[in-house]
């Protein structure tokens, strides 16, 4: 019994180790795909990356901010700078386009009251499951209600969802902020 015991726990444990390594070499794989995916994006778009926010007025056409490692944003309209700057706790109501990054994207709207009847709302810099990483850093670039934009939104900042199935999303955005 001891001489079948060590060679089955040794063959238990090779099992194991492949299984993890082949796992994770998936995700690993899946990630390098996700980096491709944005890449080729940026590309297709002639996206210029920048790295320092420019003044609202000086926003060129297709310039991105790098906000995060693959996570980029371009500020389309300012909004209303006569109101206040969005701060913590305010309440965000969000319009948005969702779409992937493929060359057929597959399209998914909250942009209008047709597409949906009412925007997504969340309080902006809490953790919530109604808004995501990516949403709220793009939310300290958009800064006043009225605001538009354009995200580019890694797995990993975007929804658990997202993040389990590797698949980076590209968003149009207009906010409405509330004050307390």
């Amino acid at each position: 019994m001891k001489k079948l015991f060590i060679p089955v726990l040794s063959l238990i444990v090779v099992a194991l180790t492949g299984v993890a390594c082949t796992s994770s070499t998936a995700y690993s794989t899946q990630l390098k795909n996700e980096k491709k995916l944005i890449a080729d994006y940026i590309k297709r778009n002639h996206i210029t990356i920048i790295y320092e926010e420019p003044p609202y007025d000086q926003w060129k056409p297709n310039e991105y901010l790098e906000l995060d490692d693959y996570c980029y944003f371009h500020l389309t309209q300012q909004g209303d700078t006569t109101t206040d700057s969005i701060q913590t706790n305010d309440i965000v109501e969000l319009r948005y386009r969702r779409y992937t990054l493929e060359v057929n994207a597959d399209t998914l709207s909250y942009w209008t009251s047709n597409d949906a009847s009412h925007p997504i709302e969340f309080h902006y810099g809490l953790t919530s499951s109604s808004a995501c990483t990516g949403w709220h850093y793009a939310l300290s670039v958009m800064k006043y209600s009225g605001a538009e934009g354009k995200l580019i939104c890694p797995s990993k900042l975007g929804f658990d969802s997202d993040a389990s199935s590797v698949t980076p999303y590209g968003y149009d955005m207009k906010i409405k902020i509330r004050t307390f």
